[in-house]
């Protein structure tokens, strides 16, 4: 049976068509768009050219689906529309104009997905993982296959860049700002060094865009499960911040789209590892998408209803 996940990020936008047979899924087609929804936020409401935008994106995802013969949909947002104050309008325009619904996801249920993926993509018992998108950051950790702690802010990528980036790359003062804001929201999320693990796990457009630019600067070809240590993402961010002008030009060959993202992700990447005590990274393919598939089209919601029922689980 063909199910399509269709991720509404602050960034970008996905559609991902899976065959699921029995508890396995495989990749049929993939589709994206830089949809940029939390540039069209004011006020804490998604203009009306936001919504347009959104819907025009969702009939295009709609027909993908009817010609691939799709027998169903499942549709989440994030922190694209968690933190509006016009969501009910945003998700009756789109049902209605596009015809599909959106389940709109807390920062507790994405943690939960996307623990799920990273525990299907790497099949141990006990790890931490993170996912950075454009308008928020998971930091979750599990173990005994149960989701034990997790926190989930508004420090994307894109979130922090609209804050405090006026040019195209972080100057000196502008970095500091980003780092002790990031700093301030994982202190508060609580200590993560107790769980005494020297790997963490990236998922997301944001780490995957690290892995692509650390291949193209060292030559290394791998994809999946793309291993860095945390001397090795500084020295990325050290050589984007010293190459300047060529530094620019090189993310805009290979990461055009993420251009003015790249930096603030690397150096909210290097604190999420600098809390959890880790020195290694390891960048997965898999992520909250994946983890949503499993939950709702495997598991029929069996394990999210078990989560929001647990007082074990600590949330922030």
């Amino acid at each position: 049976m063909k199910y399509a996940v269709i991720d509404i990020g602050s960034n970008t936008m996905r559609t991902v068509i899976y065959e699921v047979i029995n508890d396995d899924f495989e990749i049929v087609i993939s589709e994206k768009e830089f949809a940029e929804l939390i540039s069209y936020i004011e006020d804490n409401l998604l203009t009306e050219a936001g919504i347009s935008r959104l819907v025009r994106i969702m009939k295009k995802m709609r027909v993908l689906c009817e010609e691939t013969h799709t027998e169903d949909i499942l549709c989440f947002a994030t922190a694209s529309l968690r933190y509006i104050d016009n969501q009910k309008e945003v998700l009756e325009r789109v049902q209605k104009e596009a015809g599909i619904r959106i389940q709109l996801l807390d920062g507790c249920d994405e943690s939960y997905y996307d623990f799920i993926g990273l525990r299907s993509a790497i099949g141990e018992s006990e790890a931490v993982g993170f996912d950075l998108g454009g308008g928020s950051a998971q930091l979750f950790y599990y173990k005994d296959n149960r989701l034990t702690k997790s926190m989930s802010e508004p420090i994307g990528t894109l979130a922090m860049y609209n804050r405090y980036v006026k040019g195209l790359f972080p100057n000196s003062k502008e970095r500091n700002k980003i780092s002790r804001r990031v700093n301030k929201s994982l202190k508060e999320a609580g200590d993560f060094k107790q769980f005494k693990q020297d790997t963490l796990y990236g998922m997301g457009g944001t780490a995957r865009a690290l892995a692509k630019v650390h291949r193209h600067l060292v030559g290394n070809d791998r994809a999946v499960d793309y291993r860095l240590t945390l001397a090795d993402v500084l020295e990325v961010d050290r050589t984007l911040s010293d190459l300047g002008l060529s530094g620019i030009k090189i993310l805009n060959r290979i990461l055009p789209e993420r251009l003015v993202t790249v930096l603030p992700g690397i150096l909210i990447i290097e604190e999420l590892m600098r809390h959890v005590g880790a020195e290694n990274l390891v960048i997965i393919g898999y992520g909250v998408r994946e983890g949503y598939l499993i939950e709702n089209a495997i598991n029929k919601g069996r394990g999210i209803n078990e989560f929001r029922d647990s007082d074990i689980v600590i949330c922030k």
